[in-house]
């Protein structure tokens, strides 16, 4: 009878806890490697999981990398922010050009790499009711050229809350059920498409799963603990890894994206550091 109730149990995709397990499983790779293809252009063929210290196997950890892929020496972020705000952002631009700064700190003599983050956001955040996809590159100030090799694309997932699969938009259709509230309503989203009824199968599979389910709910009692601590006006630095050592990487980064010419308003708006922190990195710089 428990394991009756347990498959009742609905497990978003939005959660970090789903969408790293769904990702990470071959089986159901599938269904977001299309939707990142669809809306960013970007093939993961080749591209395999990426684990080291900053998406290791351990829980805790995880929680601040989301999925990192590699091919040669490019790489890709892809985080599924169920609560997008600024901060969110901002944290998840750090990851790229931390991971980009691997080529850029050789300065003239980098080597050449490609670094792409793809966001999915569970919000409209500022963003006009039909933007869906919404892309940014960086640009070199002084020079007025592109900085092709670091990209951001970020998938608007409540633009598509009314799509409905009709034979032929099996892409958006997968986007559209990330953001389903129900198992019902995933169902109704997927409108026979095969591959999308595979996916809500296995997610209710899942529920048979003790140890996703612990995962799943330790997700649920921290992103409580986190929004309480924001309501008592405690920091939580904690989640974000604002400490000391943060901060130095933080300024690490910034020098490396100054030296490939990034303008400061970006570096900033990137790192979090304020005006006056940046100008005394290029004070720094040009000493």
């Amino acid at each position: 009878m428990q394991k009756e109730e347990n498959k009742k149990e609905f497990f978003t995709l939005l959660s970090d806890t789903t969408f790293k397990r769904m990702f990470k499983d071959e089986d159901s790779r599938f269904f977001f490697e299309k939707v990142i293809k669809y809306y960013s252009k970007l093939d993961l063929e080749g591209y395999e999981l990426y684990d080291n210290e900053i998406n290791s196997g351990n829980n805790a950890r995880d929680y601040r990398l989301d999925i990192l892929l590699k091919k040669d020496r490019d790489f890709i972020i892809v985080e599924m922010n169920k609560d997008v705000s600024e901060r969110v952002l901002i944290k998840n631009r750090m990851y790229l050009f931390l991971i980009a700064g691997g080529g850029l700190e050789k300065g003239e003599d980098f080597v050449k790499m490609k670094t792409a983050l793809i966001n999915f956001n569970n919000s409209l955040y500022k963003i006009k009711p039909d933007a869906i996809n919404v892309d940014y590159t960086l640009r070199n100030e002084k020079y007025n050229d592109v900085i092709d090799d670091i990209k951001i694309h970020n998938i608007y997932l409540e633009s598509l809350k009314n799509v409905r699969y009709n034979g032929s938009n099996e892409e958006e259709t997968f986007a559209a059920m990330m953001i389903a509230s129900s198992y019902e309503e995933m169902r109704e989203i997927a409108n026979g498409c095969e591959e999308a009824l595979y996916i809500v199968d296995k997610l209710e599979r899942l529920a048979e799963d003790d140890k996703f389910r612990t995962d799943y709910n330790v997700e649920l009692v921290r992103r409580k603990e986190i929004n309480s601590a924001r309501l008592d006006g405690y920091d939580d630095g904690y989640e974000n890894g604002y400490d000391a050592g943060t901060k130095a990487r933080e300024k690490e980064i910034a020098k490396n994206l100054l030296k490939k010419g990034v303008s400061s308003k970006i570096v900033s708006e990137s790192t979090g550091l304020s005006e006056e922190e940046i100008n005394n990195l290029i004070e720094e710089l040009n000493s």
